[in-house]
């Protein structure tokens, strides 16, 4: 008889991947492991035949990573709620991983109340992030351009203009950038190799004098380069 809530969790680290079943088995009886595993892939093949309510989704995974399979079982089983986990908060990593449907995002590090509640949040269908995480999440929210309601997002024209050269291809990426497209994703559009789109996406991140993904995203809209 199925409990009040199945989890799948998919961890490369078999130790971390070890813990965390210890830790909901003898967290509460409503919580179900349903199984886990070591790539993304085999979580993906297990879910044709046996769904999970809950997914706890590592990041940094082997092969497939976890943003990856994030849109892919989002796209297939949309009820299905993915709760993604990393080691740090790159402000990219947040982006990629809301704009593929994740539910609640955790840092490897969280207490595990802290994570017991993310997967009974993300469960309920609402939004759940790491408090630590909060004002990184905030900070890459579009800020409205008018106080009026009917036109909040009303793109303004930039200021100033860019002093820099901008090809056609470098739009393309940064379109994919900002729809969080992977670097492996941007290259299948393109027709072109992920070490190259990653090449690319370095010399972006230096012509807009940016850091991050997001931000170079963020940057070419503000300045009307697409």
């Amino acid at each position: 008889m199925k409990k009040g809530i199945s989890i799948y969790i998919v961890e490369d680290d078999k130790l971390a991947r070890t813990t965390y079943r210890h830790l909901f088995e003898q967290a509460e009886d409503e919580i179900e492991v349903f199984g886990t595993f070591e790539t993304a892939e085999e979580c993906i093949e297990n879910m044709k035949t046996k769904r999970a309510d809950v997914i706890l989704m590592d990041i940094g995974l082997p092969y497939m990573n976890g943003i990856e399979a994030t849109k892919i079982i989002k796209r297939k089983y949309p009820n299905t709620k993915v709760i993604m986990l990393t080691s740090h908060d790159r402000t990219d990593e947040i982006f990629a991983s809301i704009s593929s449907g994740a539910n609640a995002y955790a840092l490897k590090d969280t207490d595990f109340p802290a994570l017991l509640a993310a997967v009974k949040t993300a469960a309920d269908s609402a939004l759940w992030v790491d408090p630590r995480i909060a004002g990184t999440v905030l900070s890459i929210i579009p800020k409205p351009e008018s106080t009026d309601l009917d036109k909040l997002y009303v793109k303004k024209k930039p200021k100033k203009t860019l002093n820099i050269k901008v090809s056609e291809q470098d739009i393309e990426i940064l379109k994919l950038i900002q729809k969080g497209k992977t670097n492996r994703e941007i290259g299948e559009v393109l027709h072109i190799s992920e070490h190259t789109v990653k090449a690319h996406v370095s010399k972006l991140l230096r012509k807009l004098s940016v850091t991050v993904r997001v931000e170079a995203a963020v940057k070419a809209l503000e300045y009307n380069l697409f």
